[in-house]
């Protein structure tokens, strides 16, 4: 009888995740095609499989297909991300079910570690029926499971599971190596575009090419990286996550104005809503920024470009929001010139650094004119704002400099309910 694993990890991937968002709460659309667009209803960022069979591909700009949609022959949305954060937030919380161990790795996306939970080659695939059951009945999301002994073939085996029903799990050894047989070396986690060109040069076409070599040539001629992968795709753990997806070192939000404009008030709350949403997600990430770089440009299709930017830096690193607001508007009055129509704007935090080690490390020239009780109340200030937005839906509590009406955000002419965060989006049933 095979040996079980001393480690094991799940990779689960909602399905076309933001469509299955749209769909949850539009039963007329179970079978239909619908896509969603990006910010600004740029381009296709989600499919469901019907628009896929359709021959719709993924990033193709909206106007390409709006006839389809004006037709009725696609359903089109604009990205809600207040819903699709949300529903994302009840996944990953309902997975703790199966497991302590519970590793966000994207907005769809998480790693599950099952090690010393006593499961065995018997009530290992009960589990994984279990999990994708579960999750559509509570959440109404379909997911996707793949089982490895590693999280490189956990991704494997979840990108099988997508192509069948649901769930793959590859801790067999014979069912592995047929696997990583049948999957060209292109689609193998880490490798991409630029590396496959290259490894299919020096013969190495499948993933099980890539197992077969030594990985100790594969550091020669790659990087550690490399090596790596191929001892993860052998069933070694060698990555954890924070390998895997690495501190963030800068933290950008940018988006296109609705249409272009002059007017330094409307420019001004734009930028103040950027700079508010990058120190929520420094907050969320646990550290805070050295320096903040305000970029804002005109449209590039018109016929005299301008682009602007201006950096910053902060005397002792930081997330508050009202601080690193003050700093971005004292950027903007420096680049902003009146009478030019400008399209864009983007707010970088730049140099991120861990909260805890800059609060114990401290510095020894403090220029801070603040006091540590200061300090203590701006903290506490920031994390009762971030629990009621968490709480309540992102936007409950905004910083006056953002504006209340906000008519610079880009286009958004799709975009449904927001059904589970807002009282007054919630669904309405009527009886026929």
């Amino acid at each position: 009888m095979a040996v079980f694993p001393l480690r094991f990890y799940g990779l689960v991937d909602c399905n076309s995740f933001f469509v299955s968002c749209e769909k949850l709460f539009r039963p007329d659309l179970a079978d239909k095609p619908v896509v969603v667009l990006s910010n600004n209803d740029g381009v296709i960022v989600s499919r469901s499989p019907e628009a896929k069979k359709l021959g719709i591909p993924m990033g193709e700009p909206y106007y390409k297909i709006k006839r389809l949609a004006e037709s009725g022959l696609v359903k089109v949305f604009s990205s809600n991300y207040r819903l699709y954060g949300d529903l994302s937030h009840r996944v990953m919380r309902l997975l703790h079910r199966w497991t302590p161990s519970v590793e966000i790795y994207s907005i769809d996306e998480a790693f599950l570690d099952f090690t010393g939970l006593g499961y065995d080659h018997t009530s290992i695939d009960t589990l994984l029926h279990d999990i994708v059951t579960t999750v559509k009945k509570w959440i109404g999301i379909p997911v996707s499971i793949g089982l490895g002994q590693t999280m490189t073939l956990s991704k494997v085996a979840n990108d099988i599971a997508k192509k069948g029903n649901g769930v793959c799990n590859l801790l067999d050894t014979d069912r592995r190596r047929a696997a990583l047989a049948s999957l060209e070396i292109g689609g193998v986690w880490g490798i991409g575009r630029r590396l496959a060109p290259k490894m299919i040069r020096l013969g190495i076409r499948t993933a099980w090419d890539l197992a077969s070599i030594d990985p100790l040539w594969m550091r020669r001629e790659f990087s550690i990286i490399q090596e790596q992968l191929v001892r993860e795709l052998n069933g070694e753990c060698c990555l954890d996550l924070a390998e895997v997806q690495p501190p963030r070192k800068s933290i950008q939000v940018s988006r296109s104005f609705h249409d272009t404009t002059d007017d330094y008030r409307l420019i001004a709350e734009a930028v103040s809503t950027f700079a508010a949403k990058a120190c929520e997600k420094a907050r969320a990430d646990g550290t805070v920024a050295s320096a903040i770089h305000l970029h804002i440009n005109t449209s590039y299709h018109t016929g005299n470009y301008i682009s602007d930017g201006r950096a910053a830096g902060f005397d002792i690193p930081t997330a508050h929001t009202p601080d690193v607001i003050q700093t971005a508007l004292g950027l903007l009055k420096s680049i902003y010139r009146q009478g030019v129509m400008y399209k864009k704007a983007s707010v970088m935090l730049l140099d991120m650094k861990d909260t805890e080690a800059v609060r114990s490390q401290g510095f020894l020239f403090d220029m801070d004119s603040k006091s540590p009780e200061d300090k203590r109340r701006e903290d506490r200030l920031m994390t009762s704002v971030d629990r009621i937005n968490e709480t309540f839906g992102k936007g409950t509590l905004f910083f006056g400099a953002q504006g209340t009406e906000q008519t610079w955000r880009g286009a958004s002419d799709h975009c449904s309910p927001s059904y589970t965060v807002s009282w007054n989006e919630l669904p309405v049933a009527r009886a026929k």
